[in-house]
């Protein structure tokens, strides 16, 4: 998957990000595609509508195992980022259900990051 086809997967699973994600300089650019999704899976969670958070983690896990180098990148760097800021806008019995229902990969993934030294 390449980052023309992030964006229409991510126009085609969540309807309600699609304007965003067709509209210029979003659509092509996996960053931007990528941060619109993380920027709706934060609301969403603010909102705590956790079915919607799952189905954006589901998504992202997806286009990251479909994707090629630069589609991985960003969804490390942009997505998988995002976790320690997305767990502040829950409740601890929240987040902890979110983890649960996080794809093995993204999890693995944040894991890793968090282990990180200077991270």
């Amino acid at each position: 998957m390449n980052q023309y086809e992030v964006s229409a997967e991510i126009a085609d699973e969540i309807p309600e990000i699609q304007k965003e994600i067709v509209r210029e300089p979003v659509f092509g650019s996996v960053y931007m595609s990528i941060k619109v999704l993380t920027t709706y899976t934060g609301k969403m969670l603010h909102e705590h509508q956790l079915r919607q958070v799952e189905r954006c983690m589901k998504l992202a896990d997806k286009i990251y195992n479909k994707g090629n180098k630069l589609v991985k990148t960003a969804v490390e760097n942009v997505f998988v980022y995002s976790f320690s800021n997305l767990q502040g806008s829950c409740t601890r019995r929240e987040w902890q259900e979110i983890q649960t229902k996080m794809p093995v990969m993204l999890f693995s993934l944040y894991i890793q990051q968090i282990m990180k030294p200077g991270i």
